[in-house]
């Protein structure tokens, strides 16, 4: 379909050239937007579509393609009702079956709920098909829409009820069950219902946390509101984000209800969607649905958080952080967002901020160590690794008793120390971080890989790595130090299998493909390994791997140097 698709578009391209007078089209700003769109330049991709769609042509293919690009660059950058100025022109030619199709229509139905058009909502909702998370995300809108415009509550349990059985969906399907409840004015059964919702998850977010003690809170159960927050300091001890709230259940406050109406209840949905079910194939779903819930409630502090951080997966640290921006002092999240202020800012280049926020904030929680590990990465970063190891020093020494938790600042420390050349103390790290989480794979693989590059404890070494790829099969980093574990125990046949599988895994880094270049040297594979040394140049190795490279180059390879 897309190909005949691209193929009618083409046609219709060079139809035109032929026939000038019938219409007038900007192939340049077609192509440019092409371009910029191919490449994630969304901000381009809108200029030089516009530049190219001429709306007396909207219902052309060339017209409708152009149009519905532009409807699903506008929802990546959080202009909603430009593409639904947009979107109701092409709404009758819309692909069922498109992603991009469906979240048209979708907007289209935010919209109709911002503006109260609440049949033309529920009308609008009949065309999406529901073949991924509409097929949840769909039913509780209509759910919500029948108890706002026809003030039906039991149609809208009912409409909830029917949600297929599954975890997830049944913790939002219980989430919406004791919202609907508390609509109504129908207390107690809410309050089953958020119990309910809040344990279907071993680990609930944050925002489900709040929501349900906010209710029992309400209801004037504080001992309860406590226990919530209470069991979600024991996996997170985050206390700085219950704070507030557990300063208002000592002092027996009644808080204001979270979710008022409508709007409110589906802004929440399609945030939590967009949360739960993030990933790389799913970035911009997640970010058109974050877009949604902030167009539906404005200043909707959880929503545009998470679409900071969707924003940061993006390599777009600098909207990110005119995001952070807004949060207020007094805001449970405005130290994390100073945090991820400061860690964008090393990314963007301004390291010297940076490091002053963080070390401001080092001196402002004298009982917190997150400021100084991250003041302790970009100091590492930049291998500066006596500073490094000062604050993250100072961190460790904030920590009456190191827990399980703390794994990932002695980890860092020790990759500074490995670094460093201080290798005893690295390894007491590494060792002391196994002792409370024995299968970390990051661990395993790092002390591993170390004792190899050592020549010591080689066949320890290879247990540990063996025991990091079980548990994650599809990193290549892993993959790559089995296989030059094996190159070291000389086991040449089994290092050329893992190494070749780590370079289908990561076709592009440079140390992966010198090893290999090395073990097919080991098994009479002369040419090969040359091949796997020059692209390990051309993908940009270091000056030290580059130069271990070019002796090996020269030795076996001297009738042909150009690439160096």
């Amino acid at each position: 379909m897309f190909l005949m698709k691209k193929i009618l578009i083409l046609f219709f391209f060079v139809f035109s050239c032929f026939n000038k007078p019938l219409l007038s089209i900007d192939f340049g700003s077609y192509l440019a937007g092409e371009s910029a769109y191919v490449n994630k330049d969304n901000k381009a991709a809108i200029y030089h579509f516009n530049k190219a769609l001429n709306l007396n042509e909207i219902n052309t293919e060339y017209g409708r393609d152009i149009a519905e690009k532009l409807c699903s660059l506008y929802l990546l950058e959080g202009k909603i009702e430009e593409c639904v100025l947009l979107a109701e022109r092409i709404e009758r030619d819309l692909e069922s079956e498109s992603i991009d199709s469906t979240n048209i229509r979708m907007a289209l139905v935010v919209s109709d709920i911002k503006k109260k058009k609440y049949n033309s909502a529920l009308n609008r909702l009949k065309k999406i098909k529901k073949s991924s998370y509409e097929r949840f995300s769909v039913p509780i809108i209509e759910a919500w829409l029948i108890a706002e415009e026809k003030n039906n509550f039991n149609l809208a349990e009912q409409k909830l009820n029917e949600l297929e059985a599954d975890i997830v969906v049944s913790g939002l399907r219980n989430l919406n069950l004791a919202l609907i409840h508390d609509y109504f004015d129908k207390n107690q059964e809410a309050l089953k219902f958020y119990q309910k919702s809040v344990n279907a998850f071993n680990k609930p977010s944050y925002r489900l946390v709040e929501i349900t003690a906010n209710a029992f809170q309400r209801n004037k159960d504080f001992e309860k509101a406590k226990n919530i927050f209470d069991k979600f300091l024991s996996d997170s001890n985050d206390y700085l984000l219950v704070k507030k709230h557990l300063n208002q259940i000592e002092k027996r406050e009644i808080p204001k209800k979270l979710i008022l109406d409508l709007n409110d209840a589906v802004a929440e949905l399609f945030s939590t969607i967009a949360s739960t079910f993030s990933s790389d194939f799913t970035n911009n779903f997640s970010i058109i649905y974050s877009n949604f819930s902030i167009y539906l409630k404005k200043d909707f502090e959880v929503a545009e958080l998470y679409l900071a951080e969707l924003l940061e997966d993006n390599n777009r640290y600098e909207e990110a952080n005119n995001l952070y921006k807004k949060v207020q002092p007094s805001s449970s999240f405005f130290w994390h967002s100073k945090l991820k202020t400061a860690r964008n800012l090393e990314l963007l280049g301004d390291t010297d901020n940076a490091i002053s926020i963080l070390k401001k904030m080092s001196n402002e929680e004298k009982g917190r160590y997150d400021s100084l590990k991250l003041l302790g990465d970009i100091y590492r970063n930049y291998e500066k690794y006596d500073e490094a190891i000062k604050s993250y020093n100072e961190g460790v020494n904030r920590i009456d008793n190191i827990e399980i938790r703390h794994w990932d600042l002695l980890y860092s420390r020790g990759m500074a120390y490995e670094r460093d050349n201080q290798w005893k103390l690295a390894e007491e790290d590494f060792l002391k971080i196994l002792e409370l989480v024995p299968d970390q794979p990051d661990v395993l693989n790092y002390l591993g890989y170390s004792w190899i590059e050592k020549d010591i404890n080689l066949e320890k070494a290879k247990t540990f790595i063996l025991k990091a790829v079980e548990l994650r099969p599809r990193d290549p980093y892993i993959v790559d130090s089995l296989g030059w574990a094996y190159y070291n125990l000389q086991e040449y046949d089994n290092a050329v299998e893992e190494l070749e599988r780590a370079i289908s895994l990561k076709p592009t880094d440079p140390i992966i493909n010198d090893h290999l270049g090395d073990a097919y040297l080991k098994v009479n594979r002369e040419l090969e390994a040359i091949y796997q040394w020059k692209k390990a140049i051309e993908f940009k190795a270091d000056d030290k791997l580059k130069k271990k490279i070019k002796k090996k180059l020269k030795k076996y390879n001297n009738n042909d140097l150009d690439i160096l």
